[in-house]
């Protein structure tokens, strides 16, 4: 049976099973999440897109059968026609499924045609071993890594810059 994977904007009753998900150590730890930050706080972040009180950001729920598993975030600069993005599989049982590929083809395509951009980038922690191989996946290509760049679980760890133009990802390249 085939199951039906829908990505679409973020809405208030996302929030309690996105807030579990990124509570989740694993997800936590690769991420660099606080484990122990509030729901409140957590649901205060998300208020300010919901309230139409950022721009320049587009927040999506991906759904599985009508299930929320995760989320993706892309920021963007039109006027320098790039922009940067996030993605998370809350749902760890649905991880080596090929649905983060979904999802970041449609968020590509959406930067790409919807939004104008000419290149998406993401930053990746060295340990986020998951992570890089999916980017790698993407067909992204690695701008550098930024050495010991950010302070995570009490060490300095790498940071890896990934893009993707839009000549690469239709193909051009």
């Amino acid at each position: 049976m085939k199951m039906k994977f829908i990505v679409r904007e973020i809405i208030r009753d996302d929030l309690p099973i996105l807030y579990k998900y990124v509570s989740d150590r694993e997800i936590a730890y690769l991420t660099n999440h606080n484990p122990f930050e509030t729901f409140d706080i957590f649901k205060a972040r998300y208020d300010l897109y919901l309230n139409d009180q950022m721009e320049d950001i587009k927040i999506f729920t991906l759904l599985l059968d009508e299930n929320v598993i995760g989320k993706m975030e892309i920021g963007y600069d039109l006027e320098n026609k790039s922009g940067t993005f996030e993605i998370i599989i809350g749902n760890k049982t649905l991880w080596n499924r090929g649905l983060a590929v979904k999802a970041l083809n449609v968020l590509f395509s959406y930067g790409f045609n919807n939004l104008g951009l000419n290149r998406l980038a993401c930053e990746v922690y060295r340990f986020n071993e998951r992570s890089i191989h999916l980017m790698k996946k993407m067909n992204m290509h690695v701008d550098g890594m930024l050495r010991e760049a950010e302070y995570v679980h009490e060490q300095y760890t790498d940071v890896f810059i990934f893009s993707i133009l839009r000549k690469e990802y239709e193909g051009d390249v």
